[in-house]
């Protein structure tokens, strides 16, 4: 059996994740070496053709300058939880945050979870940006930072975001009655439909949205990559595609530096193995 752990949409999840996700984050140098060895393995090998990056962090919008394109974001989490997935999308745009435990009393969820982000309103500097729910969060980064500032190109990320919420998160996480995750449907006998269909999608295109990585790979990406990070003896070897896919998002430098350099080493050696790729 599985111990179980609170459900991601809340503070603190798995204890052990908790402290491994917190050590990856200071022990940077064994994971750097790892990663530096698997990026050029996968992109090498024929069985893996898709896994290698595309680029090393998303574009900032020409009228911003990335790295310093907010003044006074500050993004509410804890390792274990759903806001690493928020840290590596604000790695991944070069905005500047800052960061504050769940229990802060300026904590802006007003049940007093995580994640929560307050941000500067431009137009109202006098009542900030205040949100909760990582889906939420999400689009309004890609929205504000990310160069989503139309309704279609909202609506072609904003789609997969929802979904990662709505239909994979249940596909890839069985909670009990108290909403702790307690197992995976990804062991379960009977393949997830929600998985095949995914295989299907990721045997077209290397992101979801587009040519490029986006917001949608965040929120799709990291919760895929959740699974092995609390349930170290699931396999995805059944959805080649989808472990190409996680691969690629786990050796982005923006996922290291959200999720630690020997978290993001030891995804991208399970999803080797995922595919039977040896050294």
């Amino acid at each position: 059996s599985v111990a179980p752990h609170t459900s991601l949409d809340s503070t603190p999840s798995h204890p052990e994740a908790m402290r491994a996700s917190a050590s990856a984050a200071h022990s940077v140098s064994p994971g750097t070496a790892a990663l530096r060895q698997l990026r050029p393995r996968m992109a090498a090998s024929g069985r893996t053709q898709s896994i290698k990056r595309t680029a090393t962090t998303i574009a900032a919008p020409a009228a911003t300058t990335a790295g310093n394109i907010s003044d006074g974001l500050q993004l509410y989490g804890s390792p274990g939880s759903r806001s690493p997935l928020v840290n590596w999308y604000l790695h991944e745009l070069g905005v500047v945050f800052d960061t504050k435990p769940p229990g802060d009393p300026t904590n802006p969820h007003p049940f007093g979870q995580i994640p929560a982000l307050r941000d500067t309103n431009a137009d109202d500097p006098e009542n900030p940006v205040e949100l909760f729910e990582s889906g939420a969060i999400l689009q309004y980064l890609a929205d504000r930072y990310g160069g989503l500032d139309t309704p279609a190109l909202r609506a072609n990320a904003g789609k997969w975001v929802v979904w990662a919420n709505a239909s994979l998160d249940p596909c890839l996480f069985i909670e009990n009655d108290r909403g702790g995750v307690i197992d995976s449907g990804v062991r379960q006998k009977t393949r997830p439909k929600a998985l095949d269909r995914l295989e299907a999608v990721l045997a077209t295109r290397e992101w979801l949205a587009g040519d490029d990585f986006g917001v949608a790979d965040v929120a799709v990406g990291s919760y895929l990559l959740y699974v092995p990070q609390f349930f170290s003896d699931v396999s995805f070897a059944p959805w080649p595609n989808i472990s190409k896919y996680m691969g690629r998002c786990c050796t982005r430098p923006a996922y290291a530096k959200a999720f630690g350099q020997q978290t993001a080493a030891s995804l991208a050696k399970k999803c080797e193995q995922y595919l039977g790729i040896t050294n």
